[in-house]
């Protein structure tokens, strides 16, 4: 070839020929795209976090071995343990980005399909269990009591709390929802729906109010928090500007004018039934006392005036 033109053909040749080898894939995270996300490379979130998580289990109660030199301090083991859990973290946020995911593959004028493709409906529904399994349910197993004893005051409780409330409105982000609003217009039976996504979310951080069990400090925490929750989506006046590519990183939605607010009084109007229901089978006296407070609070913002 004589010049960059006369290049192109090839270049477009050798690109097309390797059209939709995942090994040639490309991109740029964007927040909403779960086949591009950095420090992931599988194909399957749920699947690869539930492994890495099973190997963070395994790499816990070795952790102080590991780390054991004679005459250091704790320095490294606290680095680690850190690290451990912010691993953790970084698991559940490859799951969320399904959770209204859209992918977007680079393609040009001769190339046949779809640049944008929503995330297939039961994907998505395997992320919501995935969370409901390995972030609603308290990640208890983080506290290695031979550990935490040499870290201090880890404070587990409220380190817990974080990580499960950042879990939870992460999965309940206005941009996110709005994605769902657009996917079921869109996709309709095959869809994921928002009103799904909202009773999966409650059914999975309530679970006590169905089986009467007592509702321990993580989980009262994190009911607690899906109160607040809910009335962050009912009460602000939340009106996000769409991002630069339309699928990218947020999405425009105004709250008060969207489903969202219709679908969180709901879930709030349901709640407080099955929230009374529960106190009188509270099995203790901290449970108990918890419904009681939760049902205050949900009135309060189910009735602001009241």
């Amino acid at each position: 070839a004589g010049t960059p033109d006369d290049e192109k053909s090839t270049l477009d040749g050798w690109i097309l020929d390797r059209a939709g080898d995942p090994v040639f894939r490309f991109g740029d995270p964007s927040g909403t795209d779960p086949t591009s996300l950095t420090e992931a490379i599988g194909s399957d979130a749920m699947e690869a976090s539930a492994l890495g998580i099973e190997n963070l289990k395994r790499i816990l109660p070795n952790l102080y071995e590991w780390t054991h030199r004679e005459g250091d301090d704790f320095a490294e083991l606290q680095d680690l343990y850190n690290n451990l859990i912010g691993q953790w973290n970084r698991y559940m946020g490859h799951v969320l980005v399904n959770i209204g995911g859209v992918t977007r593959t680079r393609k040009a004028y001769g190339e046949d399909g779809p640049v944008y493709e929503i995330v297939p409906g039961d994907d998505q529904r395997r992320a919501v269990q995935f969370l409901a399994d390995h972030a609603f349910a308290s990640p208890t197993w983080m506290i290695d009591e031979e550990i935490l004893g040499k870290l201090g005051n880890p404070r587990m409780v409220d380190r817990i709390r974080g990580l499960q409330v950042s879990v939870l409105n992460r999965a309940l982000n206005p941009s996110r929802m709005q994605r769902l609003i657009e996917a079921e217009a869109q996709l309709g039976d095959d869809a994921y729906p928002l009103g799904e996504l909202f009773d999966d979310v409650r059914g999975a951080v309530w679970s006590e109010l169905g089986s009467g069990a007592s509702v321990d400090v993580y989980r009262r925490n994190l009911q607690r928090a899906y109160v607040e929750r809910m009335e962050y989506l009912m009460t602000q006046e939340l009106n996000i500007p769409t991002a630069f590519f339309g699928f990218g990183g947020f999405t425009a939605v105004d709250v008060s004018q969207s489903d969202i607010r219709a679908l969180a009084r709901g879930e709030l109007t349901t709640l407080r039934s099955a929230v009374q229901r529960g106190i009188g089978r509270a099995p203790d006296r901290m449970t108990r006392l918890h419904l009681e407070d939760i049902l205050v609070r949900i009135d309060r913002v189910l009735d602001p005036n009241g």
